[in-house]
């Protein structure tokens, strides 16, 4: 019979150990980059603006004239960052057909993480260019639907615009 000396046993569960190094080394991975170990902010915008900043996962409720939205960072692998907005809740008293467009619904972002120091990602404007989702069609939709109302009530007064245009 052949005794094994201690140093081999420790060798032969050497491959063992590297394994379980990995995949606890990957679920710490994946944990950060699925968001899991995310910096919940709250209310507080500062916080997010920090962490968006560096694409580290957090995330924030933001109310902007009595609608709640509420903003997601998740990291990627490449040299974007993804950010979902989901629109919370619209404000009392918001037209039914309004709230259709827009409540319960979400975008999601791509924004390159260079461009990220330079934006604000809390201001629609700076990151919409840069999403799609139904929360961008919905606000689109409403958008046209605006202008079109604002052209119907205002037909009376374009025609008159136009005929004095064209008398000159």
């Amino acid at each position: 019979m052949v005794e094994y000396s201690k140093d081999y046993k420790k060798i032969k569960n050497l491959p063992r150990i590297a394994i379980l190094l990995l995949i606890i080394f990957g679920l710490f991975l994946s944990a950060y980059y699925l968001g899991f170990t995310r910096t919940y902010c709250g209310k507080d915008q500062a916080c997010f603006l920090v962490h968006s900043s560096n694409c580290s996962p957090a995330e924030v409720y933001v109310s902007r004239s009595n609608n709640v939205y509420h903003y997601l960072v998740y990291p990627t692998l490449q040299n974007k960052c993804k950010i979902k907005i989901i629109f919370e809740r619209a404000q009392e008293g918001t037209l039914p057909e309004h709230v259709a467009f827009l409540e319960g619904k979400s975008m999601t972002c791509f924004i390159p993480k260079d461009n990220l120091r330079n934006l604000n990602p809390l201001e629609m404007d700076h990151v919409i260019d840069y999403c799609s989702g139904d929360l961008k069609e919905g606000l689109y939709e409403l958008i046209i639907k605006r202008m079109y109302e604002f052209i119907v009530v205002n037909i009376g007064d374009i025609a008159e615009e136009a005929q004095q245009v064209m008398k000159v």
